[in-house]
């Protein structure tokens, strides 16, 4: 049955093909096959778990499975840089057909990223719900401390409970100096002090536990706007 989601979500990204950038991260890997070389932390478990992603051109393709970490060890970034990530939310369903156990967990972006491997792992990250909702924390060994709470913001677009096609969302980030700039389809809706993020380190995908996800792009660059 997964060859029908497979020709589903290929059809639901095929208009945005063209328009992914020049800066795109490189699709490692074949088609329809695990990323070369890409790393996954999970989230709150010791226990050794297995969440199936695979290279989907345009982009990849998270399936359920438990939430964490998604990244390429080659996706780092320091001093002034842009990322732009597009990212699908499929509808709750059949696993089989549309790879999601669940809707309700936050997804995103995080940057910052610092011994994800290790035993004390840091970074930030830029998140999204189907609530219509969106946060930003940095995380530690210790704690999550957020710097932007949980917010509402009519630029998010979300599934209803009749949602067929997933919900498409743009997230950005533009790390320019002192300050930091959080975007969401293009409006921003946060600036923080960058001496709190601490930016420089590993970007890669925030999966929330039971989601099927695709990722046209995580693209990094510089800073693509002035104001």
């Amino acid at each position: 049955m997964r060859h029908l989601h497979r020709a589903w979500c290929a059809a639901a990204v095929a208009a945005t093909a063209m328009a992914v950038p020049a800066t795109v991260s490189a699709q490692s890997g074949h088609n329809l096959e695990r990323p070369e070389h890409w790393k996954v932390r999970y989230e709150g478990s010791d226990e050794a778990a297995e969440r199936n992603f695979v290279v989907m051109r345009p982009g990849w393709h998270v399936y359920a499975g438990p939430g964490g970490l998604i990244w390429d060890p080659g996706s780092f970034a320091s001093g002034n840089y842009a990322v732009k990530s597009t990212i699908y939310l499929f509808p709750e369903g059949d696993p089989e057909r549309s790879g999601s156990t669940r809707v309700d967990t936050p997804f995103g972006l995080f940057l910052g990223g610092r011994d994800l491997e290790g035993n004390k792992p840091t970074y930030v990250s830029f998140q999204i719900d189907n609530a219509g909702r969106f946060r930003i924390a940095r995380h530690t060994p210790s704690q999550v401390q957020e710097l932007a709470r949980w917010t509402a913001h009519d630029g998010i677009s979300v599934l209803d409970d009749q949602a067929t096609s997933p919900a498409e969302n743009v997230l950005e980030v533009d790390v320019r100096g002192e300050q930091t700039f959080f975007y969401i389809g293009g409006e921003a809706v946060a600036e923080l002090p960058s001496k709190d993020l601490s930016p420089a380190g590993v970007v890669g995908l925030s999966a929330g536990e039971g989601l099927s996800l695709h990722i046209t792009e995580i693209a990094i660059g510089p800073n693509r706007r002035d104001e």
